[in-house]
């Protein structure tokens, strides 16, 4: 039986987005928006630094997440900063985790401990 594509696109996304970093990554993202990269180390501090930008650049490159950069900063500011794409909230508002963007929120900040530990 062959799915249609809408149904195999889905699942291709379900199988990249459910390795556990990737996961941890978008939803952090969910929840705060926008962050820099030393923001997302800080607050995924049990992910080593070169794991957590492999899976960066993984996320962008296959465009589930963008990245911005910002023209005026002090050398001391972030200059970059990550979002989710389109495609990323629309997955997870299939997957109904958009409704929960507040308590992950609160989550973020009321624990040191990451989320999907």
């Amino acid at each position: 039986m062959k799915l249609s594509s809408k149904f195999e696109n889905k699942r291709r996304d379900l199988e990249f987005i459910s390795e556990k970093t990737r996961y941890k990554i978008l939803l952090t993202l969910l929840a705060e928006d926008s962050l820099s990269f030393m923001q997302l180390r800080d607050l995924l501090s049990s992910i080593p630094e070169n794991n957590l930008n492999y899976h960066i650049k993984i996320l962008k490159e296959n465009g589930y997440i963008k990245n911005k950069k910002v023209q005026d900063y002090k050398r001391s500011e972030p200059r970059s900063f990550y979002s989710l794409s389109k495609h990323s909230i629309e997955l997870l508002e299939d997957l109904g985790l958009t409704d929960i963007k507040p308590e992950l929120h609160a989550l973020l900040h009321s624990t040191t401990d990451e989320i999907g530990e």
